[in-house]
């Protein structure tokens, strides 16, 4: 979940450009020959058969702090600094991922009953992330975080190199609401070793952000979409190639980046989240309106040609 803006592409016919002006290599050649073909199978629809399709029969989700025999499909926490850090559940300086376990953290211990503070609405074929403020009386047992949403991953179920991701989604609108849908390497420390946000959203329900990072590195796409995002189901993808990444929006391409060599090294896992708050899109305001509401449908993957 990346904290810049920077070009601006409209949600029109877009052509993919080389990344670059050398001449290129025959592997070079034959990675942009695939990508271009592959653009055209995403805007066709002729993807082929996914690699990992989550349409929400059922929600399969748990708190594993490691990874277990048979893991979940959807892992509620980060996994950073251990149960009771901040770190495992933070998503923004004023909120937290929550859910239907979470039972709060004391100086001394965690809790032991939960505080029924689940962020998750699931209906047979549909998955809401719901953003909420932290009812007073549970501040002190929730770092004092102001808001609460909820977090999904697929750190101990799924990861791929290479592909096309994406979700299909509803977002939330109003101030201080910040939803994201983003893929993290399996190991390493960030940013050292990158982030890819497939899409990211500031309340705006016509503006979303197309975000990579590497290390010290970060290039931000402001993308202007011609229809409200807060109104019906769109569908925002990525195709993460070993030379470039494209992004998508409804599977029209809409910005493109270089792959920086450090995001060709290793398997990434995805995660979808509803933060509220912070620095980059600010907190909400009396013309936010609670909850938040996150709808998803599907979270899908496929693999890329020739990998």
């Amino acid at each position: 979940m990346a904290l810049a803006a920077c070009s601006l592409f409209a949600l029109l016919p877009f052509t993919p450009p080389r990344v670059s002006a050398k001449p290129a290599t025959r592997a070079d050649q034959a990675s942009h020959l695939s990508t271009k073909a592959f653009v055209d199978a995403v805007a066709r629809g002729r993807l082929g058969t996914p690699s990992f399709d989550e349409r929400f029969d059922t929600f399969d989700s748990g708190t594993d702090q490691q990874r277990p025999k048979k893991p979940h499909r959807w892992r509620t926490v980060y996994g950073y600094g251990g149960p009771r850090s901040v770190s495992n559940r933070q998503m923004s300086a004023g909120s937290f991922a929550s859910d239907a376990r979470f039972a709060g953290m004391t100086p001394s211990a965690a809790g032991k009953v939960p505080l029924g503070l689940d962020p998750f609405l699931f209906e047979r074929g549909q998955l809401t992330i719901l953003a909420r403020r932290t009812p007073q009386g549970l501040r002190a047992m929730t770092w004092n975080k102001p808001y609460y949403g909820g977090a999904i991953t697929t750190k101990f179920s799924f990861a791929q190199k290479y592909g096309y991701f994406e979700i299909d989604a509803k977002l939330p609108a109003g101030k201080g609401m910040w939803p994201a849908f983003w893929l993290m390497p399996l190991k390493g420390t960030w940013p050292d070793t990158g982030e890819i946000d497939v899409m990211e959203g500031l309340g705006d329900p016509h503006t979303i952000y197309c975000t990579v990072i590497a290390g010290k590195a970060k290039k931000t796409t402001r993308v202007r979409l011609n229809f409200d995002a807060s109104a019906a189901f769109h569908r925002y993808g990525l195709l993460w190639g070993p030379s470039e990444m494209i992004w998508f929006v409804d599977r029209k391409p809409v910005a493109s980046a270089p792959t920086p060599r450090v995001l060709t090294t290793q398997k990434a896992y995805m995660i979808a989240n509803l933060a509220v708050g912070g620095a980059w899109g600010g907190y909400p305001d009396k013309t936010t309106r609670f909850p938040g509401r996150y709808e998803v449908r599907r979270i899908a993957a496929w693999p890329h040609p020739g990998m």
